[in-house]
């Protein structure tokens, strides 16, 4: 959550963290913790907090954005020659490592060395 969305509505209604908290029914202390970040409010406390200011939880979650999935940014002849991963429950040798990468560079090695030779 952002804490720092919590203290702009909160002073936005020129409210005390105590204000607050009394409206929530919790204690004063325990929404301070929310507007310094130290803690979370679990679920039921973000709806009410949604509610009495009247905002969406996406606002104070600062989910203001569609979420867009980024690609990994992996070499994968790197992470087989020294990445940790197993192959049918074991783990590879360095001599089976190399054999993958060699199978890899024979299906997309450079492809401009495959027109010189077609």
């Amino acid at each position: 959550m952002q804490s720092n969305r919590l203290r702009y509505l909160r002073e936005k209604e020129s409210m005390t963290q105590t204000d607050i908290a009394h409206a929530l029914h919790i204690g004063q202390s325990t929404y301070n913790r929310y507007e310094r970040g130290i803690r979370e409010p679990d679920h039921e406390t973000l709806k009410k907090i949604a509610d009495y200011f009247h905002v969406s939880l996406d606002f104070l979650l600062k989910h203001d954005r569609p979420y867009t999935r980024k690609e990994p940014d992996i070499d994968l002849s790197a992470f087989l020659l020294d990445g940790s991963y197993k192959i049918f429950s074991k783990t590879p040798t360095q001599k089976d490592r190399k054999k993958l990468v060699n199978i890899l560079n024979a299906l997309y090695g450079d492809e401009t060395e495959g027109k010189k030779h077609s």
